[in-house]
């Protein structure tokens, strides 16, 4: 299969006017031909991958039955996402093994659809103080021997770590995940700039929904958002629906920390994709309402109704942003904070890679070469 591209975005460089030749799911060649192609698109980048999502399409991650799995991985498809991470929120670690458990028998099927790359466990090691769509009663301090227990089973699954850098025991916790190759993320903390920069030397390099259930910023004490926006190490989430963060607000992480350490994410919920109505979040009611949102009868936010091919088209059309670096953050950082490769859409590379048109909609999605969705 021959497809012709007006633009070709690595995300790393921009090509013009080539042609790419797939052949038995991978690509074989980049080039400039007049040969024949099977199909033409104004712009192609590679697969998005949304290493922070809750769900969508009806399903919740901490409730989905294995086939709820690949409905799930199709939904993703459908918006652009070539690879994603099924994440949980606070529980028990006897509950979150049985979703790590379905995860990683779905993790070996091959389907038509986007892939799931690995887990990202959200809680229970948070901060009571700033929970948000957290159960306070579910929430406790770091507790390495029942960590380990966990890892010993799923540790090769497990991509992503959320804790609160102040919890007692959280310095160690961290070490224990680093050695095992996780990455940890620093979320719903009350931490302080200093116990940040702590958790930072420990290890961790990732900072979950940025600014949002985060110790507030302040001039004299900037605590966890100032440590993380001016550290080189850490990569920092935003989820882009202008719900979550302010128009400014994504332009002060964007502009402070730059493509290559912002990732787009849609920390999504089970409504995602539906129309306004009460759904799950593992235990907990949410009520959507004019598609934002809240713990049910709360004006607590609990995840987004984001997908992840909106949060690209908010960033260019309504924050300005280039659309190389869009690009960037859609694919090529979400993949590099998740300690996974990213897809540079290169010849000898699996052929993932989205067809956009001029407005950024979806024309086709293409996963292992093969056409999942679209035209």
């Amino acid at each position: 299969m021959r497809i012709k591209v007006k633009r070709l975005f690595t995300p790393i460089r921009e090509l013009q006017d080539v042609s790419i030749t797939v052949e038995n799911s991978k690509i074989v060649a980049i080039e400039k031909t007049k040969l024949h192609a099977d199909r033409y698109y104004p712009i192609v980048v590679p697969a998005f991958v949304d290493s922070h999502t809750h769900g969508a399409a009806g399903i919740d991650v901490m409730n989905a039955s294995f086939e709820e799995f690949l409905k799930l991985s199709s939904f993703y498809a459908q918006h652009g996402v070539g690879r994603f991470f099924p994440t949980t929120v606070s529980d028990t670690f006897e509950n979150i093994a049985r979703v790590a458990e379905k995860v990683k028998k779905a993790m070996q099927i091959k389907t038509p659809a986007a892939k799931i790359a690995g887990l990202y466990i959200e809680g229970p090691y948070l901060s009571p103080g700033k929970r948000g769509a957290h159960r306070r009663e579910l929430l406790k301090e770091p507790d390495p021997d029942e960590l380990e227990k966990f890892l010993s089973r799923y540790g090769d699954i497990v991509k992503v770590f959320a804790i609160a850098p102040e919890l007692k025991g959280a310095e160690r916790v961290i070490k224990l995940l680093r050695r095992r190759g996780i990455i940890v993320s620093i979320a719903h903390t009350n931490a302080t700039f200093n116990e940040t920069l702590d958790a930072i030397k420990a290890g961790a390099t990732r900072a979950t929904h940025v600014f949002n259930a985060m110790r507030e910023f302040n001039h004299r004490e900037p605590g966890v958002v100032g440590a993380v926006l001016t550290n080189k190490r850490v990569y920092c989430e935003i989820i882009c629906d202008l719900v979550h963060l302010h128009p400014a607000t994504v332009q002060i992480v964007t502009k402070t920390k730059g493509p290559f350490k912002t990732l787009l994410i849609t920390d999504s919920m089970s409504a995602t994709g539906l129309d306004d109505g009460v759904y799950e979040l593992g235990q907990m009611k949410v009520e959507v309402k004019h598609g934002v949102a809240k713990l049910y009868g709360q004006e607590t936010l609990a995840g987004s109704t984001l997908t992840m091919d909106r949060a690209v088209k908010n960033l260019v059309f309504e924050l300005g942003v280039p659309l190389r670096s869009a690009f960037i953050m859609s694919s090529f950082t979400p993949s590099r904070a998740s300690g996974i490769e990213p897809n540079l859409l290169e010849e000898g590379t699996m052929a993932d890679f989205v067809a956009l048109d001029e407005e950024l909609n979806l024309l086709a999605v293409y996963i292992d070469g093969q056409l999942v969705h679209g035209v």
